[in-house]
C-alpha cells in the first residue's frame, strides 16, 4: 500500500557545488519510492526555461550581470516552476529538490546581499518542510568535481563562504546539516534518517545501518 503524506511535503537538498545534492536526492527520491512513498522530485536551476538560459550563460561565462540580477534571476526561475511544483504538491507527493530558496539565501549572503532582500524576492513560493544541507569542506568536494566552466564552481573562496552562510543561518531557520564529508552510503542514511520522521508511518519505516540502497 502507498504510504501517502497527509499534505504535500517539499523536502529540500542543499550544500555548496559538489557536496553531492544531486546524487542524495536521486537516491532519496528512490528509497521513499521503494516504500510506496508518493514522490516528485525537481532541481533548479532550472536551464530549459528561458530565464534559465540566462542563468546558464552567467555561469559559464555568455552572460554577465550585477550580483543582485543574477539572484533576481535565480529566483524568477522558481517562479516559472511555481505551478509545476504546486501540481505536485496538491497530489500530495513528497517532492524533492535539490537546491531551491535556501540556496539564494546562502550564496546570496555569501555575496554580501541582504538576507532580508533575498528573502522577500520568493515570498509566495511553496515553502520546504525540511531542509538537508549536506556539509563537506571545499577542499573534500573539490575532488569530487569534474572539469567546469561554471564559474561558482571554480570560486573556491565563494564556495568557502557559502558553506559558512549555510551553517551560520541554519539554526535560524531550522535546517538540517548533514555530514556529507564521508561515503555515499552513509551520507544517505543520515538523509533518510531525517526524512523518515515525517512519513505519516515514521515508526514502521525502518533505516538500516548498512544497505540503504
Amino acid at each position: 500500500m502507498d504510504i501517502i503524506p497527509r499534505k504535500g511535503l517539499l523536502v529540500g537538498i542543499e550544500g555548496i557545488d559538489a557536496a553531492g545534492k544531486r546524487t542524495q536526492a536521486t537516491l532519496l527520491a528512490s528509497w521513499l519510492r521503494k516504500r510506496g512513498v508518493t514522490t516528485g522530485m525537481t532541481s533548479f536551476p532550472d536551464y530549459s526555461t528561458i530565464i534559465g538560459k540566462e542563468i546558464h550563460g552567467y555561469f559559464h561565462g555568455s552572460r554577465d550581470y550585477p550580483t543582485e540580477v543574477v539572484h533576481i534571476l535565480l529566483a524568477a526561475n522558481r517562479w516559472e516552476s511555481k505551478n509545476r511544483v504546486e501540481s505536485m504538491l496538491a497530489a500530495n507527493q513528497l517532492v524533492v529538490v535539490d537546491r531551491y530558496t535556501e540556496s539564494n539565501l546562502a550564496y546570496g549572503v555569501a555575496k554580501g546581499l541582504s538576507l532580508d532582500w533575498l528573502q522577500n524576492l520568493e515570498v509566495g513560493l511553496p515553502k520546504t518542510e525540511l531542509v538537508l544541507v549536506l556539509d563537506a569542506p571545499p577542499a573534500t568536494t573539490a575532488r569530487r568535481r569534474p572539469s567546469t566552466t561554471d564559474r561558482y564552481e571554480l570560486d573556491a573562496r565563494i564556495q568557502e563562504q557559502a558553506r559558512e552562510a549555510y551553517r551560520r543561518l541554519a539554526p535560524d531557520f531550522g535546517w538540517k546539516l548533514i555530514d556529507a564529508s564521508g561515503g555515499i552510503d552513509e551520507t544517505h542514511r543520515l538523509v533518510t534518517a531525517e526524512v523518515a520522521k515525517l512519513l505519516p508511518s515514521a515508526g514502521s519505516v525502518k533505516v538500516p545501518k548498512e544497505g540503504v540502497r
